[in-house]
């Protein structure tokens, strides 16, 4: 059946119409996608939100303390608009990195030897270190030492596992998914004492009223934010926005706010 010239050329305007659009909305997809890859939008950042006064979800789920707060300062001198906290298991924070579920992990993550060999660190935001928390009427701990033949707890996949692994594999543990387990295992009696970071445990100490925290730490470490090797971009851009939050005074009171002057 043949067309009159009239509809021929009403079919080539047509297809022209759309080969036009179909090239600008490329465009504009690729200009998009290039815009959320430079940093503009929005920073996925992994968090295992149960660690007081480090990472927690409030009584309306909003997630709140110092990592936030801070990385919520960072992203915004970086330029990103948001920050969309992935929350994930501690053990499940490089796996998820790894894996792309998100591009940054803020959870008071310790900077070890033996991360190193997986992800890339940034510049450390704040100082740590691992001590023993017991009960305040258990007179039988005051050293590392007491600790064998007690039963202590600890959270899988933390640096609290690798130190005992190495240095005192003969204690028992009892290793639990979240901090609040952790620390009620002993408030319950189902642990005689808890190896975890310190800053962690001052809170938890000051709230509880329960228990106590032997004076010496057993190790010395720094907190940063876990990247992936090849993301040298966004590492760069964290740690010239910690530097910059460093030096506007930012830092300082997020740092006030949670862990006092």
């Amino acid at each position: 059946m043949k067309m009159s010239t009239k509809v021929l050329l009403g079919l080539a305007a047509a297809v022209m119409a759309v080969g036009i659009a179909g090239c600008g909305g490329s465009s504009a997809g690729s200009k998009a996608a290039s815009s959320q890859a430079a940093g503009g939008k929005v920073l996925k950042v992994g968090t295992d939100a149960t660690f007081k006064p480090f990472e927690w979800r409030n009584e309306a789920g909003e997630y709140t303390g110092f990592d936030i707060d801070l990385m919520n300062a960072v992203s915004k001198k970086m330029g990103y608009e948001k920050v969309e906290y992935v929350n994930t298991d501690f053990k499940g924070l490089i796996p998820g990195l790894m894996s792309k579920k998100f591009d940054v992990i803020a959870s008071a993550m310790y900077v070890t030897d033996e991360r190193k060999k997986t992800i890339d660190f940034s510049d450390s935001y704040y100082p740590g270190g691992l001590c023993i928390l017991v009960r305040k009427d258990d007179k039988s701990i005051n050293t590392v030492d007491d600790l064998k033949g007690k039963t202590v707890a600890v959270q899988v996949g933390t640096k609290s596992v690798k130190y005992l692994d190495a240095n005192y594999p003969e204690i028992k543990r009892l290793e639990v998914e979240t901090n609040n387990e952790m620390f009620l295992s002993l408030e319950s009696s189902k642990a005689d004492a808890v190896v975890t970071a310190r800053p962690a445990a001052s809170v938890y100490a000051k709230a509880s009223g329960k228990v106590r925290i032997l004076d010496k730490n057993l190790t010395s470490e720094l907190y940063a934010y876990g990247i992936r090797k090849e993301d040298t971009a966004l590492k760069d851009g964290l740690n010239k926005a910690l530097k910059a939050v460093k030096d506007d005074g930012q830092y300082d009171k997020i740092k006030a706010k949670y862990f006092g002057n």
